[in-house]
């Protein structure tokens, strides 16, 4: 199944204009952060676009490096859910995988697995189980406790069908939600179901103080 992902890269300031620190760190020394994210996508044939939505300040800077007509360079918005949907405007397949920018150790399996559960589901997110019990706490205290079989954390990418999650994103901000997880978006304007396929514990976040250069 052919595919679009949104790749997001715009950080807290995109719609100021303002860099996004992380995405121009050196991955393993050699490679920035977000350049090791989109070559994922770049290797994988069933990927036929790649939407990146950024700040104007980064986008100065990959588009003179990307050589790939399969790239779009989108200017972000204030918020990363105003960004989203900047982005999903752009988008040209039926199927999108919303991905963060600052996730390099994406794999092509997690991608397959998204892609192959897609044929059959409106909506479908990786998550991995927690390792112990998660409260919800208000004003200091715990409240409810949910047990660690119960839960999951979510990762990216998550996959959605186009029109879908556009209308889901609408419908957020016309209702005046705030909200920085897709499937949060989903499950807040929605009755669809969200599947899951478990994700990589390896897949997660670029930190800056790892970085080596």
């Amino acid at each position: 199944m052919e595919y679009s992902v949104l790749v997001v890269a715009a950080g807290k300031k995109a719609g100021e204009g303002e860099s996004y620190e992380k995405v121009h760190a050196l991955f393993n020394g050699s490679k920035r952060v977000l350049d090791q994210t989109v070559s994922i996508f770049l290797e994988d044939e069933k990927c036929k676009q790649i939407v990146v939505v950024t700040s104007p300040a980064d986008m100065q800077t990959f588009v003179k490096t990307s050589g790939s007509g399969k790239i779009l360079f989108v200017k972000g918005g204030k918020t990363r859910q105003e960004s989203v949907l900047i982005g999903l405007t752009a988008v040209s397949e039926d199927i999108v995988l919303i991905h963060d920018g600052t996730r390099p150790w994406l794999t092509h399996d997690l991608i397959d697995k998204l892609v192959r559960r897609m044929k059959e589901e409106e909506a479908c997110i990786l998550a991995v189980p927690t390792a112990t019990a998660v409260h919800r706490v208000e004003n200091g205290y715990v409240v409810e406790t949910y047990p660690s079989e119960e839960t999951m954390l979510s990762q990216t990418p998550q996959a959605f069908q186009t029109s879908f999650i556009i209308n889901c994103y609408q419908k957020a901000i016309q209702q005046g939600l705030s909200l920085l997880d897709d499937s949060a978006v989903v499950a807040a304007v929605s009755d669809s179901k969200i599947a899951i396929e478990e994700g990589d514990i390896r897949n997660t976040r670029f930190i800056l103080k790892d970085i080596n250069n």
